[in-house]
């Protein structure tokens, strides 16, 4: 069996909603008497999980269809880099007029931890403190 992913983001998308549906609709049928029809439902429900869980589909593998455009269709991917826009330079100063210590955005455009002034990058979680100054979640 070829393990390589041969099922891209919105075909996964779609694969994982109808294994919702297809969950739902075969727990009705079992609870009201429809013993076949719920474990043939139950039996897709696990088959379209299994190919939106891991980016394999077998059918697809035979008949060589591979819907995985390229990585930035893969909507279950985590982002590795954060969205930026190079062409606006905008500078935003967090830190309040008495806060000395407080965060502060360098002209690099990058926010620093009050307490380990460590920059903070996109997408990692922040937050006040007691004092109100912006620091890293592991900092608090």
């Amino acid at each position: 069996m070829d393990t390589d992913k041969n099922v891209g983001g919105r075909d996964r998308l779609i694969r994982a909603v109808l294994a919702v549906v297809l969950t739902i609709v075969s727990l009705r049928w079992l609870r009201s008497g429809k013993r076949k029809r719920g474990l043939l439902a139950g039996i897709g429900a696990l088959g379209l999980g299994f190919n939106a869980s891991t980016g394999y589909c077998g059918l697809n593998d035979t008949l060589d269809i591979d819907t995985t455009i390229d990585d930035d269709d893969d909507v279950f991917a985590p982002d590795d880099e954060p969205a930026t826009d190079e062409s606006a330079d905008v500078s935003v100063d967090f830190s309040s007029e008495g806060d000395t210590e407080a965060s502060e955005v360098h002209k690099n455009g990058t926010l620093t931890c009050a307490v380990c002034e460590d920059p903070i990058v996109p997408g990692e979680r922040r937050g006040p403190n007691d004092q109100g100054d912006i620091v890293h979640e592991t900092c608090e």
